[in-house]
């Protein structure tokens, strides 16, 4: 028998960390030539500009002034990551050194030769990021590959010639890197030290065609417009896309790690399931993914659907795969409205 509580009912309990987290989709490098004592091309973070010239880099450089623009809007980011272009090297390669370093998600140009735009749009479409960068009012894009879905551009007017200007694409990613993927649209964001572009309405259809996005006053407020990478996709949805995924995976990937095993049965099916659910429902809670809604006739509509295979599905070669397959999910975007187009009537 036993003359203590613990002899009786033992219990132990730990504090445990997620096995596994999912990707920032929020954090900011910037691409930018090294100084000149650099000759390692280290990818380092900083949180104030006081770290950056203690780095070399000096208050007129681009590196500094692209941070500068970066750490003043509201509500800033908390830090920046720098990554040094050396000399005789490629953006490309300053960005893929870049990899093995945690924590940032917007690849952003800084005195980067604009030559070199197209090269790295391209690079950027292997991987789970984003590209921006900003074109001066009468500048020929260099991006000539076409259907990119992870480049975003953003146009200058001829007015908009401040030293801050250039780094429109700085402002307004650090602008909505305090925003949950699926919670933000791109547009009608209020940006810091950004001067508002003067257009023509020729400008304007000229730049939404061509899918590049500005800075404008409208109604007295400056505010972006437009919203989208140059392949015709809102920059939110993608950005939401690469969160929901990282989600899905970080879930599922923390259920093999909080268990002995997952049994190729029902009830370790409704495990994985379980992990998917839970992260639709986050993304139903950041608001990327649709709340259920009705029809005109009260009929329901689901915001997500999940269909899993019962164990009894499998042949006994496909359990001793261990692999399991059939596990599918369909979901409503929640989307964003831009534009509103509504008629009335004034009577006595």
């Amino acid at each position: 028998m036993a003359n203590t509580i613990d002899g009786i009912v033992k219990c132990d309990i730990s504090i445990e960390s997620p096995a596994m987290s999912e990707e920032s989709m929020s954090g900011l490098l910037i691409v930018t030539p090294a100084v000149d004592s650099d000759k390692t091309g280290e990818v380092k973070y900083f949180t104030d500009l006081t770290g950056i010239t203690g780095a070399g880099y000096k208050t007129t450089s681009a590196a500094y002034i692209a941070a500068q623009t970066a750490f003043a809007q509201n509500p800033a980011p908390e830090g920046v990551y720098i990554a040094p272009v050396l000399t005789d090297e490629e953006p490309t390669d300053a960005v893929q050194r870049a990899l093995s370093t945690d924590g940032w998600y917007h690849i952003l140009p800084a005195g980067i030769d604009h030559s070199k735009y197209n090269a790295l749009a391209v690079y950027v479409e292997t991987l789970e990021k984003l590209l921006g960068v900003t074109l001066a009012a009468d500048e020929e894009s260099v991006i000539t590959q076409s259907g990119l879905m992870r480049t975003h551009v953003w146009r200058l007017a001829a007015n908009q010639n401040t030293d801050y200007d250039p780094y429109l694409h700085v402002a307004i990613c650090a602008k909505t890197s305090s925003y949950d993927p699926g919670s933000e649209t791109w547009a009608f964001k209020q940006l810091s030290l950004i001067t508002a572009g003067i257009f023509s309405s020729n400008d304007v259809t000229k730049m939404d065609a061509a899918n590049e996005n500005y800075y404008v006053e409208i109604a007295k407020k400056n505010i972006t417009q437009g919203g989208k990478v140059l392949g015709d996709e809102w920059i939110d949805i993608i950005r939401f896309r690469d969160w929901l995924k990282s989600k899905i995976q970080s879930e599922i990937y923390n259920v093999y790690l909080a268990n002995k095993k997952v049994p190729f049965t029902d009830a370790g099916i409704a495990l994985i399931e379980n992990a998917l659910e839970a992260s639709l429902k986050a993304g139903q809670a950041a608001g990327g993914i649709a709340t259920d809604f009705y029809d005109e006739s009260g009929n329901k509509t689901p915001g997500y659907t999940i269909t899993a295979p019962l164990a009894t599905s499998f042949t006994a070669a496909e359990k001793k795969s261990r692999k399991l397959t059939g596990l599918t999910w369909s979901a409503y975007l929640a989307g964003a409205i831009h534009v509103v187009s509504l008629s009335g009537k004034l009577g006595y």
